[in-house]
């Protein structure tokens, strides 16, 4: 549900005074409505399972939302999941990571798909994510994207007991079937 009744910056959006959850998109304020349970589950054993890769690899940061992501001042988001490299670690501020996270993972709900599937890649690809994520709970798939100059092409599509392949987790062992157990 969008509110349209300005063009929306990080400042109007931050000094909220409610405990709704929204996301800035191209200056649009877009109310958030909360996760379903299967999302909160397969959300929580993704992050625990990347969360541990990325710390016995010393590779970076893991955050879960509600992490605020300002990619521009009109454009704030809070993804499942995102994934920031020692390299690129200068984007983590006090309260909000300020640029584009090397890996961003969304996970599908009935009322988010468009959402995250067309605005958000759009967004993404725009601010040249390197690696976006897709977890579709519906199809038991996770499919991800990786930047290929300035576009972000499919280079990953599996499904149930399939394993990813990722060029941020090289070595990653994780099917779909591990997030829904």
């Amino acid at each position: 549900m969008a509110i349209k009744q300005k063009i929306w910056t990080y400042n109007d959006y931050y000094n909220l005074s409610d405990d709704k959850r929204y996301e800035v998109i191209e200056g649009e304020l877009i109310e958030m409505p909360a996760p379903n349970i299967e999302h909160q589950d397969i959300s929580g054993n993704l992050e625990f399972m990347i969360r541990d890769y990325v710390k016995r690899n010393k590779l970076g940061k893991v955050y879960d939302a509600p992490t605020d992501v300002k990619l521009d001042d009109m454009n704030v988001v809070q993804p499942d999941l995102l994934f920031i490299s020692n390299e690129n670690k200068g984007i983590i501020k006090d309260n909000y990571i300020e640029g584009s996270p090397d890996v961003v993972i969304e996970i599908l709900s009935p009322s988010n798909r468009d959402h995250d599937m067309v605005t958000k890649f759009a967004l993404y690809e725009k601010f040249c994510v390197k690696e976006y994520w897709i977890i579709d709970p519906d199809q038991k798939s996770i499919e991800i994207f990786s930047l290929d100059n300035v576009k972000l092409q499919s280079v990953c599509k599996v499904s149930e007991d399939e394993k990813v392949k990722s060029e941020s987790f090289v070595g990653l062992e994780l099917r779909f079937n591990d997030l829904v157990e």
